[in-house]
């Protein structure tokens, strides 16, 4: 008998140790709670960076268990971002996390609520007086209010939910007391992506002294004329939702809603640019630490801080976000939301491994939804601007990175991801760059102004994309993809001819950086102003299969080894620009349902174009040139049910032939239940088979004789793309043979003419009447798109 109590005793007591571990290792956080506490489940913390102080000082013995720091209901807000440093990691035995309380829905705010006094200014403009603030951004009722513009907010417009031509003219610029301060915002004059600069003064002139301008990182070809903006203009408060803050002042002034009693109203300010910040290093980094189901709320926005460029990408970023992670190992965002942020929403930076951002909802976001990028001084022989070349003799010729500085094995997946870049356009819901090996699985992205995925480089690949649903994008902007690529790595030139020679003189050029194939696999894409799949510039070593194309099908411009097979492009097919020499290119298997879409293609095209079915009612012209596609044919594939997006085809389909085999078109997109419940999918297209698309007849196509050489319109969206021209306006030089006048005035074929004496030049029925009507013995300045650079010639 004494024996079993003796036994009995044991177990009491290795259970009550047992509890009083587990206690002592869970946490909580309450906004009735008090930081003197001791952060029990009965006498909670007040605040995050308390908790992190706990835990900071607890053991990080191996045999103990996990630390679980749980948050209450309610709104928490920060003075100041909580940082954690490799001081508070956790191990793999012993993570920590902190998560919101079962059924309780914590929200972490960037932002200070304003006790303010409203009184009636005129025309339903309301004012009050504000302390020692600076701000931006304004919620009422956890509703964004528009900071007063010109032109005024329309939900419905694009891009920038409104534009006018006349923002900052000296006309325009006259009506305005204090226009010191204001923001212009205006896109990229080739629409890829936009600039934003501040107003700090006035000339004598009454045009605008502004800052700024850097955002983009290809500003070669200047501001887009019309699609420009201005906003923070006290003249400009003429409409519901909008305000003012005159900081000289210090007063606001808001025009709401009709009905709205502005006392009545939460005033709440968006402050920081972050909210959580994991700062670690490659060899000390911040580890096992991990959030869940918190919800992160009002951010500064930072497109003034958006100024790093990224390579030779066409973009420039800022570190940070409402979740900047730097220098970390093994840590999650889990089962957030991420909403109403002025920036990015979660930034991963420098060295990463085994970071998992998961099951997340992000919207209303300013920037990129969810960022991967490393550190350049990891890259071998960097460029950042676009026109930068590294000459074989000076290029660093070892394979790969320089450090481990960068992000790898890192997973995004499972996220809805819609309403991102409100204010910045050159972004997407996941970029990467300067990274290896990210995998990007089963997220819903749809309405973006530019890429859904974007991948800003070759270095150094091995991505997987897998089971993506990407929709509704590059809804602002111009020449771009639902997925998209650019490759411009260490060897890469915007010469054709030059990469060319180095290459057939180096094969190994093109993988050095490219080290690892990136698989893009089992997507469904679909992009109305641009490509569903973009590989531009130099991408290189890419695997793309089982991908059902639902709009403008895939392009490949330049690079190297693409394998393309066993996808669906519906109603269009490869666009093909610009293929180097020799590039191993393969493009087998796939139904189409165009013919290809060649431009400046050499005569033989990659390794291997063939075994491919096209869904036409005819033979195209050109059909087996240089033996292409001679094992190639003409079929209806037998789709089951395009009606309802099932592409699959039929057990008696021709597409059996090409060895073309079926893949799930049911599990595109977010697994979440909730999530799933709340994604949008993608408006499928009109289907008919044997339709073959073409471009609408816009512009003659006729090719012209000109000063002894060959000109003709620039026309379609290929061409666009090809030349880097800004729209489909302009005249495209086609052949300039040697010792003609066009050689002699410095023409090459590709330029294309888009001034003339200082004027737009629309089409070749206008240089012809204006080269007639010259006046003779004057140089006349021309200004022409070369390699998409800007140049000026002389027609003498």
């Amino acid at each position: 008998m004494r024996k079993y109590i003796t036994l009995l005793l044991s177990i009491l007591y290795f259970q009550g140790f047992t509890q009083a571990i587990q206690e002592q290792r869970t946490f909580y956080i309450a906004v009735n709670g008090n930081d003197s506490d001791e952060g029990t489940f009965t006498a909670p913390f007040a605040t995050l960076e308390k908790a992190r102080s706990v835990v900071a000082k607890l053991s990080k013995d191996p045999g103990l268990l996990p630390i679980t720091v749980y948050l209450r209901a309610g709104t928490y807000r920060l003075t100041e971002p909580v940082i954690f440093t490799t001081e508070d990691s956790g191990s793999k035995e012993s993570p920590v996390t902190y998560k919101a309380y079962p059924g309780e829905h914590p929200m972490i705010l960037g932002s200070k609520k304003l006790e303010l006094k409203w009184k009636s200014h005129k025309n339903g403009i309301f004012k009050a007086s504000v302390k020692d603030e600076n701000f931006e951004e304004l919620y009422a009722d956890r509703k964004k209010q528009i900071l007063a513009r010109y032109p005024n907010f329309n939900q419905l417009e694009r891009p920038f939910n409104g534009t006018a031509q006349d923002v900052i003219a000296p006309e325009k610029i006259k009506e305005w007391k204090q226009p010191e301060g204001a923001y212009f915002h205006v896109l990229h004059a080739a629409q890829w992506g936009a600039f934003h600069y501040r107003i700090t003064g006035v000339n004598e002139n009454a045009e605008a002294i502004l800052d700024g301008g850097w955002q983009n990182n290809r500003p070669a070809n200047g501001l887009h004329k019309k699609f420009r903006f201005v906003e923070n203009i006290f003249e400009e408060l003429d409409t519901i939702n909008e305000w003012y803050f005159d900081k000289k002042k210090k007063t606001i002034y808001w025009k709401p809603g009709t009905g709205v009693d502005p006392n009545d109203a939460l005033i709440e300010i968006p402050r920081l640019n972050n909210l959580i910040v994991l700062k670690g290093n490659a060899s000390e980094p911040v580890s096992n630490i991990h959030f869940e189901g918190i919800d992160f709320r009002h951010t500064y926005r930072t497109f003034m801080e958006t100024r790093e460029p990224l390579l030779r990408s066409d973009w420039a970023i800022y570190r940070g976000g409402a979740v900047f992670m730097d220098g970390t190992e093994n840590c999650s965002v889990k089962k957030c939301n991420f909403q109403d942020l002025g920036g990015n929403a979660i930034f991963v930076s420098n060295y990463a491994r085994g970071i998992e951002i998961s099951h997340n909802r992000i919207t209303q976001i300013g920037a990129n939804a969810i960022s991967f990028v490393g550190d350049p001084e990891a890259v071998r022989s960097p460029s950042f601007a676009y026109a930068d070349f590294v000459s074989y003799e000076e290029m660093d010729k070892d394979r790969g990175p320089k450090t481990d500085n960068y992000p790898a094995q890192c997973l995004a997946h499972d996220n809805l991801i819609f309403d991102i870049g409100l204010i910045e356009k050159q972004i997407a819901g996941v970029q990467i760059a300067m990274a290896s090996e990210i995998t990007v699985s089963h997220n819903s992205i749809y309405r973006t102004p530019r890429a859904g995925i974007n991948i800003g480089d070759g270095t150094w690949g091995g991505h997987l994309l897998e089971y993506n649903d990407v929709f509704e994008t590059v809804l602002e902007t111009s020449d771009h993809g639902s997925f998209n690529s650019w490759g411009r790595d260490r060897y890469w030139s915007a010469s054709q001819s030059r990469v060319n020679q180095y290459v057939a003189a180096h094969p190994e050029l093109p993988l050095l950086d490219a080290i690892k194939t990136t698989i893009i696999r089992n997507n469904r894409f679909r992009c109305d102003h641009g490509w569903d799949i973009d590989l531009d510039d130099g991408s290189t070593n890419y695997e793309i299969y089982n991908n059902l194309c639902l709009a403008n099908g895939i392009k490949l411009r330049e690079g190297y080894y693409r394998k393309v097979y066993n996808n669906i492009t519906v109603n269009n097919s490869m666009h093909i620009h610009v293929w180097y020499d020799n590039s191993g290119d393969i493009i087998t298997g796939n139904i189409f349902g165009s013919w290809y879409w060649p431009i400046r293609m050499p005569e033989k095209w990659g390794t291997l174009v063939d075994h491919n079915l096209f869904d036409l009612g005819e033979r195209p012209l050109h059909f087996n040139d240089q033996d292409r596609d001679l094992n190639s044919f003409l079929a209806n594939p037998e789709f089951l049910d395009p009606s309802k997006g099932d592409y699959r085809i039929s057990s008696t389909s021709p597409a059996l032939k090409i060895g073309f085999h079926n893949f799930s078109m049911d599990n595109f997109g977010v697994v979440s239940p909730h999530l799933k419940k709340e994604a949008n999918t993608p408006q499928l297209p009109d289907y008919v088979p044997g339709l073959q698309k073409g471009e609408e007849p816009q512009r003659d196509n006729k090719i012209f004789d000109w000063l002894g050489g060959k000109v003709k319109n620039l026309t379609g969206m290929g061409e666009v793309s090809a030349t880097g021209m800004f729209a489909e306006v302009g005249v495209l030089i086609q052949e300039v043979p040697t010792g003609s006048q066009l050689e002699k005035f410095g023409f090459k074929e590709n330029d294309v003419i888009y001034e003339y004496w200082g004027g737009e030049l629309e089409n070749v029925s206008r240089l012809f009447k204006n080269y007639e009507g010259r006046p003779r013995g004057v140089d006349i300045p021309i200004t022409i798109l070369r390699n998409q650079q800007k140049m000026q010639l002389h027609l003498k």
